[in-house]
């Protein structure tokens, strides 16, 4: 069972009020694959930055720590 937004943000509402931050490598040349990324104390979200209010997934920081580990080694390349 996934936690309800007020005990991941720890009382501070919900992610819209979180600080975003824009990946580097989501480019400028308008090829989309904008992504955005905020933390909590214990949980991470992910979201698109284009389209700020669709879908928001949230996981935990551990969980997403070692997804963001296998995107940098390449684990999800399609060669």
């Amino acid at each position: 069972m996934l936690p309800r937004t007020e005990e991941v943000m720890g009382g501070q509402g919900d992610w819209d009020k979180a600080s975003w931050r824009k990946s580097r490598r989501s480019g400028s040349d308008g090829a989309g694959g904008c992504v955005s990324l905020a933390v909590s104390a214990s949980y991470g979200a992910i979201r698109d930055s284009r389209n700020p209010c669709r879908t928001t997934i949230v996981l935990p920081k551990t969980v997403l720590r070692r997804m963001l580990d296998d995107i940098k080694n390449g684990a999800f390349d399609l060669r």
